[in-house]
């Protein structure tokens, strides 16, 4: 519902968001920006974990080679479209993107060589996988973010999640990661697990404070109704914080991170320093390699087909058709409103960006929209940038569940039934 109230108050967008099956021609690849990032996604992993959305297939050896394969010529594909532009940045994610870690130096080697690429390049690890071995070959890659996904200390949640370790493992991979002095260090902690208290969270908090990591990436469990994790939950009629109480949540990781001398770098993230910032979903350009990877460029949002074995036909050396499933074409009201939507996540609107970018008034164009933000406290403005305030980002924190819930969720979930799907309405 509240989706349809924004599309159609905001957006004056009576009709859904339609996605249409790929077909030679619907996307301009020269119109991708001069300066863009890169995502390449990795889905194998060893176990699924049951609240995990994201596209992620049990790991085959035998198909590592082939996947590594198609990566490389996806990338052939955007070569043409990508020459004399930048590649501002590089984020590899999964699944588990560590157990293809030789395969993923190749891949990044090909990027190195074939084009213009000045950034950093940001991978996710699993605690389980952490060695000294794998940090070596990390760094021999040039890689200089990691993020290590711990979601909690507290063994009982651990096994309720389905994570692979406990504590004391979680600890040593952390330990081991901080000695190798990547330029950033962030660790994934996980909120609002069932049967989860105020203090378990707290002393997660202070755990992973404790080890003056660059960067702490903290959010709610979001239970995307296609994950195996909603049936548990409901099965089991466990309990979970409510809405006001995740409200108490945010003010507790707030004023504890501001003790540590952590700022609020986005809606769920806390750093120390901008430049060392380890984000993968705030690029206004990018586009992604892998099956399941989306793009996002000029008017443009599409998704590769979701299935492996479809994606590794689709960039055989016989095959010249991109990997692309469905294709969204935004209107140009639709591409500025999206453009909003993330910079809120950072908690930071330009509009002087916004003007740059469009050409137009933001506060003119989507006057509803700030004139709400402002009357009902939501947002501050100094200069020509507007700062969404704590109950500003408190509300966001509910409409990006609400948009994972409802939007994502639906969207992910026929991708992964269906390789190609005709058409798609949101």
């Amino acid at each position: 519902m509240i989706t349809d109230i924004f599309r159609k108050l905001i957006l004056k967008k009576r009709d859904k968001f339609i996605f249409k099956g790929y077909k030679n021609g619907m996307v301009d690849f020269n119109k991708i920006e001069e300066n863009t990032g890169l995502y390449i996604h990795i889905p194998f992993c060893k176990s699924i974990c049951p609240y995990c959305p994201y596209n992620k297939v049990v790991y085959e050896k035998e198909k590592v080679e082939k996947y590594k394969n198609a990566l490389l010529n996806e990338l052939n594909f955007y070569k043409k479209h990508l020459k004399n532009k930048n590649i501002s940045s590089i984020y590899i994610g999964g699944g588990t993107p560590t157990l293809l870690i030789d395969e993923i130096k190749e891949v990044l080697d090909f990027i190195k060589k074939e084009f213009n690429f000045n950034g950093d390049v940001g991978i996710e690890v699993y605690p389980t996988e952490v060695t000294e071995e794998l940090l070596n070959k990390i760094q021999l890659a040039d890689i200089t973010l990691i993020s290590l996904g711990i979601q909690t200390f507290n063994d009982d949640k651990l096994n309720f999640l389905g994570r692979r370790y406990k504590k004391a493992e979680a600890t040593n991979a952390l330990e081991k990661i901080i000695k190798f002095n990547f330029k950033c260090v962030d660790v994934d902690i996980m909120t609002n697990i069932p049967g989860q208290t105020i203090d378990d969270i707290e002393n997660d908090l202070r755990k992973v404070y404790s080890y003056n990591i660059h960067q702490l990436s903290i959010y709610p469990l979001i239970i995307f109704p296609m994950t195996s994790m909603d049936r548990i939950i409901k099965e089991k009629k466990l309990s979970r914080f409510s809405e006001f109480g995740e409200k108490k949540i945010l003010n507790l990781i707030e004023n504890v991170s501001k003790e540590y001398g952590y700022e609020r770098s986005s809606i769920w993230t806390y750093g120390k320093a901008e430049n060392n910032r380890y984000t993968s979903v705030t690029r206004e350009s990018f586009i992604g390699i892998g099956a399941g990877a989306s793009s996002l460029f000029s008017n443009y949002f599409y998704l590769n087909t979701f299935n492996v074995d479809e994606y590794i036909k689709c960039n055989s050396i016989e095959s010249p058709t991109p990997p692309i499933n469905l294709v969204n074409t935004m209107t140009s009201r639709e591409k500025m409103i999206f453009w909003i939507f993330w910079r809120c996540y950072d908690g930071i609107i330009d509009k002087d960006r916004f003007y740059e970018l469009f050409n137009k008034d933001m506060e003119k164009e989507f006057k509803l929209l700030f004139t709400i933000l402002k009357t009902l406290r939501m947002c501050t403005k100094k200069g020509n940038k507007i700062f969404l305030t704590r109950f500003g980002q408190f509300a966001y924190h509910y409409v990006e569940k609400q948009y994972s819930i409802y939007y994502l969720n639906y969207l992910w979930h026929e991708s992964m039934k269906s390789p190609w799907i005709e058409r798609l309405e949101l």
